[in-house]
C-alpha cells in the first residue's frame, strides 16, 4: 500500500510541474517564463529521458512477474510530456515560445541595412525557440541563401550598418574572424557584436556576426539613429552572412545564461 501511495505521490508531483511550467510559460511570461522554459528544455527533459528508461526496465521486470504495469504506463505517458522540450534543441520543435509581451515593450527602429530583406517573428522557428530572440530578426540582402562557399557572393557582406536606435555602446566584439559560410568553425555564437543601451526604455539592442575589425564605436560612445557603426560579416553561428539585431530587457553583460534573456518586439520604420 505504501508504494502505491508512493506511486500517486510523485506521479501527482510530476503533474503539478507540468502545470506550473505552463502557467509561468504561457500566463505569467516575462523573466519567470523565460526561466521556466529553458529549464524545462535543458533540466526536465535529460531528467525525462532518464525516467522513461528506467520506468521500461521496471515495466518489462514486472511483466516478467506477471504484476500490474498501469502506474508503469502512467508513468511513461506522463514522462514524454517532459521530453517535449529536447526537440527544441535538436531544432524540430513542434512548439515556440510564447509571443505574449505587451505593445509597451515594443520599440521602433531604424531599418539597419538599406534595401534589405528581413526574417523574423514567430514564424522562424530558429529563433521563435527561445525566449531572448522570440522576436529577434536576421537581416539579409539580394542574392542570399545562394549555398556559396565565398562570402563575397552575398549581397550583404560589407555592407554598411547604420545605428537603429540613438543610446549608448555599453560592449563590443571585434576581433573575431569571418568564417566560411555553411560551415561550422565559429569561435562564439554572436561573432562580432554591439550591445546598445538605450536609456529612453532601458532595454537593450543586440546586433551580431558583424565584419572582423570593422566596428567604428567605442564602449560608452552615444550614437545617433542613422550613423554608420560597422559592416555586415560572417562570424559566429551563421550559415551565411547576415545581421542579427534583437531587442531585450535584460543587460546583456549582465546575463550569465543570454538564453535566459526576455525577449522584446521590435519594428522598423518605413
Amino acid at each position: 500500500m505504501r508504494r502505491i501511495n508512493m506511486k500517486k505521490y510523485f506521479f501527482g508531483l510530476l503533474c503539478a510541474i507540468i502545470v506550473t511550467c505552463i502557467v509561468c510559460i504561457y500566463c505569467v511570461g516575462g523573466q519567470v517564463g523565460a526561466y521556466a522554459w529553458n529549464i524545462a528544455v535543458f533540466i526536465f527533459s535529460p531528467v525525462a529521458i532518464f525516467l522513461i528508461l528506467v520506468q521500461i526496465i521496471i515495466l518489462i521486470v514486472s511483466l516478467c512477474k506477471g504484476k500490474k504495469v498501469a502506474w508503469n504506463i502512467a508513468f511513461i505517458a506522463i514522462s514524454i510530456v517532459f521530453t517535449l522540450p529536447i526537440t527544441v534543441l535538436l531544432g524540430v520543435s513542434p512548439i515556440t515560445y510564447p509571443t505574449n509581451a505587451t505593445t509597451n515593450d515594443s520599440i521602433s527602429v531604424k531599418m539597419p541595412i538599406e534595401n534589405a530583406v528581413i526574417f523574423g517573428g514567430n514564424e522562424y522557428k530558429i529563433h521563435a525557440m527561445w525566449p531572448s530572440e522570440c522576436y529577434a530578426y536576421d537581416i539579409l540582402k539580394e542574392p542570399y541563401n545562394v549555398e556559396s562557399l565565398n562570402v563575397h557572393d552575398y549581397g550583404i557582406f560589407g555592407e554598411d550598418i547604420i545605428s537603429p536606435v540613438k543610446g549608448r555602446v555599453i560592449g563590443i566584439e571585434n576581433n573575431e574572424q569571418d568564417i566560411i559560410p555553411n560551415t561550422e568553425e565559429f569561435t562564439s555564437s554572436l561573432g562580432n557584436y554591439i550591445f546598445i543601451e538605450i536609456e529612453e526604455t532601458n532595454t537593450y539592442l543586440i546586433l551580431a556576426h558583424l565584419m572582423q575589425d570593422s566596428i567604428g564605436v567605442l564602449v560608452g560612445e552615444y550614437i545617433d539613429e542613422g550613423e554608420v557603426i560597422g559592416k555586415v560579416g560572417n562570424s559566429g553561428t551563421t550559415s551565411e552572412p547576415h545581421l542579427h539585431i534583437q531587442h531585450q530587457r535584460n543587460n546583456p553583460l549582465e546575463m550569465k545564461f543570454p538564453v535566459c534573456s526576455e525577449g522584446l518586439p521590435i519594428t522598423f520604420k518605413k
